[in-house]
């Protein structure tokens, strides 16, 4: 393998698994994780209903994003840029509450996304 492919493999598992990882764990605590991250939207400008049904179905989002990423090829493709939208959609809330230490950390989510998509061709392969 070459040092471009070890790369592309060292991103597809780090990322592949941090997003698999955070929807499995979310799933079978769903209404304490909407109920906790719920919470610290009470102050902004979002209806608690929106803030609710983004966080009842993110952790599937996350949990699709990250198998698609592990599954490689055409597959990653997709689970990187539906993970790019994801962190995007975080990174808004994130701004709404104010939080830039999280949305720090959220834009190196975007940057390690953007650099995945980018080590691909068009057909998902390095």
């Amino acid at each position: 393998m070459t040092n471009t492919q070890l790369a592309q493999l060292v991103i597809r598992l780090g990322l592949g698994i941090n997003m698999l990882m955070h929807g499995l764990v979310r799933i079978p605590k769903l209404s304490a994780f909407v109920a906790k991250t719920g919470a610290g939207f009470a102050n902004t400008i979002l209806p608690a209903i929106l803030t609710n049904v983004f966080l009842y179905t993110l952790p599937f989002v996350e949990f699709a994003s990250g198998v698609l990423i592990l599954l490689g090829g055409q597959f990653s493709r997709w689970g990187y840029f539906i993970g790019g939208l994801t962190i995007s959609a975080l990174l808004f809330g994130t701004t709404l509450k104010e939080d830039w230490q999280s949305a720090g950390t959220q834009l190196i989510y975007v940057i390690a996304f953007y650099l995945a998509l980018r080590g691909l061709d068009d057909r998902g392969r390095r």
